[in-house]
Order: structure tokens, then sequence, then C-alpha cells
């Protein structure tokens, strides 16, 4: 069980009360003052099936940019009443599938992290590159795999895929700026790599650093669907991690490779490699905000829908505009 409290002007109180009643949660208020401002609490108890759907529409209601107003929802041990005792059977015999979705806040817990540019991160990516480079010369398909198991790219990718969907221009840009970051570190670290190797030995073309220059448009549409993955992983309990090692398979060695065509001065490698990675960068931000967006995920207040749906709207524009010229560029002639 949960408890929930609305604090609200008077004029709004016939939704908060159309609210409650609309998911038979029971409920009473009590009129209270804050300075010369007449308010309404309202306070009710309702099944935890139910609480993440009844927070949701609360919020939508009032405008919690005053400093008076808000909504609250925190756990309580117990609850004696019989009513709410057979809500929960009817809910239970019925199978009443309610629809959960996640609070903007449990979203923030995910994401948060990945926004800021981060010394860990870095340094888990250049490992990440080094065993790719390694595998790829190796012409082994296993340490590959091994840099992807490590590569920490989606958390970038997902964080500006969110913060776009929600609006919150700043850490949309922080996030971009990260992912770039983290990839410019895997080419650079292909690209001195092998510099360095160069050095001592010759080093050939192998199947695995060729495979990573092969352009299809089908690419795209497995990066759109490997973001579908990760955007479906967010937004339920499917452990990200698990998705997020198939999504980084699509990212470190394309990079990396790119990065070998730097030192190899092989303008081909270079540029094949560098559009595949980008169309898979491109793909995975267009499938994530294909999942937010049918998933509902945007800011509860209405002062904040026009703002994020003109960042989505700009966003899936540009992206799709890239899709089209990434297009023509994976179906020119290959010599």
């Amino acid at each position: 069980m949960r408890k929930i409290e609305v604090i609200c002007y008077d004029q709004q109180s016939q939704s908060i009360e159309f609210t409650f009643k609309k998911y038979k949660i029971p409920f009473h208020s009590e009129l209270t003052m804050s300075e010369n401002e007449k308010l309404i609490r309202y306070t009710g108890i309702c099944p935890d099936a139910l609480a993440n759907a009844l927070t949701n529409e609360l919020n939508k209601i009032i405008d919690t940019r005053t400093k008076d107003l808000y909504v609250t929802s925190f756990a309580i041990e117990a609850t004696l009443s019989d009513y709410l005792t057979n809500y929960i059977k009817e809910l239970e015999s019925k199978v009443v599938k309610v629809k959960k979705k996640k609070l903007i806040e449990e979203y923030d817990s995910i994401i948060d992290p990945n926004v800021k540019f981060n010394k860990n991160l870095l340094f888990m990516i250049v490992i990440a590159a080094g065993v790719a480079v390694v595998g790829l010369f190796a012409n082994n398909a296993s340490l590959v795999i091994g840099a992807m198991l490590i590569s920490p790219l989606l958390g970038p990718i997902s964080a500006f895929s969110f913060n776009t969907a929600v609006g919150k221009t700043d850490k949309m840009f922080k996030s971009l700026i990260s992912g770039l970051i983290l990839l410019v570190s895997v080419i650079g670290t292909g690209a001195l790599l092998t510099t360095i190797a160069l050095q001592f030995s010759d080093l050939s073309i192998t199947n695995e650093i060729l495979s990573r220059t092969e352009m299809s448009p089908v690419f795209l549409g497995v990066a759109i669907a490997l973001g579908f993955a990760g955007g479906i992983a967010m937004s339920t309990n499917i452990p990200g991690i698990l998705v997020g090692v198939a999504i980084a398979a699509a990212l470190v060695p394309p990079a990396t490779v790119a990065g070998i065509g730097i030192a190899l001065l092989d303008f081909n490698i270079f540029s094949s490699a560098l559009t595949l990675t980008g169309a898979n960068i491109i793909g995975l931000v267009l499938g994530m905000m294909i999942i937010f967006f049918i998933g509902g995920v945007s800011p509860r207040k209405f002062y904040e829908k026009e703002k994020a749906q003109n960042h989505m709207i700009v966003t899936i524009i540009v992206f799709i505009g890239l899709s089209i010229l990434l297009g023509f560029l994976l179906l020119k002639p290959q010599y």
C-alpha cells in the first residue's frame, strides 16, 4: 500500500477528486493555508499496483513549479481497511492488467549516471578498443566479442535519446558530448595502437576487419531494431545489461576499424567503417526514441510537453535526414 498526498488550489479540486474516484481510491480532504493562499490537502491510500499510474495522473493536474503545490507518494507498513483488502482481491481475481508506466524519476536513476562525461567510462572504452584492435588483427571473433562486453557506449546514447524525449536540453547536450568523447576515444585508440604495432611488424587486413567495412542499408535496420531492444529494456524490468551487450556489438568494432584505417592511411577502410558506425548510432537513437514515444515517455507537466515535443520533432527530422544521407552512401557502388 502507498499513501498519496496532494496539495492543490481550490480550482483544481474537482480534477483531483475525479482522479481518485476514477481509480476507486478512498481519500479525504482538508483545508489548509500557505501564507495568504487557501489550499486543499488530499490524502488517499492506494494499492501498489495502481500507485504509479495514479501519481502520474495527479502530477498532470497541478503545476508543481509553485512552491506550495506538490504530490507525495510513500509506502506504509500496514493498512486496516476491509474495503482496500477486498479491492486488491478484486483486482487480482479479475487479473486486471494495470498499465504500470515508470515514473520519470525512475528513468532518471538509470539515465543520470550516463549524462556527464566520466573518466571511468573513458578508461573502460580505451580497454574495449584495445581488446578490439588485438581481436581484429588476430582475426579472433572471441576477442572482438570480449571488447563488446566492456563497452559503455550504450549509456550516453540512451541518455541522449531519453533526455530528448523529455525535453531536457542541458542533459541532452551533455550526453551528446560524453558520447562523442567516448567515440573519438575508440577511434583514437584504434589508430594509436595500430601505429605502434606497425613499427614492430607488418599487419595484414583480416576478415574481421573487412567485415566492418561492408556496408548495407540492412545494417541501419538492424541498429533500429537494437534501439527498440534498448528502449524496451529501460522501460521494463528486463536487465538492461543483457541488451546493452548486443547493442555495444554494433559500435565498438567498426569505430575501432575506422581508427585502424587512419593508421594505415587507407581512406576506404576509414570512411566505410565510420559510415557504418554512424549508421548504427543513428539507428540506435531512432529506435530508442520510437519506443519512448510509443511508451508515452514524456514530461508530466503541460508546460514541459510542448518543449519536449519540439525537441523530439527536430531530432527525428535531423536523424531521418542523416539516415537518408547514409542510405545514399551505403548504396554507392563499391570498387
